[in-house]
């Protein structure tokens, strides 16, 4: 839960540091933050998704998160958990770093 929190956080500090006004970044984190969550398999299993969805699925950070708690909570992982922990730990410094990177670069 912690990777997953570290990473919409740095996610969200990303992206507000480029976007001006307020309106829009609430725009474009629902835009980013409501697919995601529905691709994710939290609401969803895996098994019987078309192609296309299963790929997007994949791409997804979210589902690695869903699919590490799934497995620490009930033993039953898609990806593995060491998979789920090593994509969203990259993904976590990688977007902390570029999240940082952007904040630095505002001018007040």
């Amino acid at each position: 839960m912690l990777l997953i929190a570290l990473l919409f956080t740095a996610l969200g500090t990303a992206l507000a540091s480029i976007i001006q006004d307020m309106q829009g970044f609430q725009l474009i984190m629902n835009f980013l933050v409501m697919p995601l969550f529905f691709l994710s398999g939290a609401l969803f299993p895996f098994e019987g998704l078309p192609t296309a969805l299963l790929i997007v699925a994949k791409v997804d950070p979210l589902s690695y998160g869903v699919d590490g708690l799934r497995g620490a909570l009930i033993n039953s992982t898609h990806f593995g958990l060491t998979t789920d922990f090593l994509v969203l730990s990259g993904l976590v410094i990688g977007l902390l770093a570029i999240g940082g990177y952007l904040f630095s670069k505002i001018e007040a």
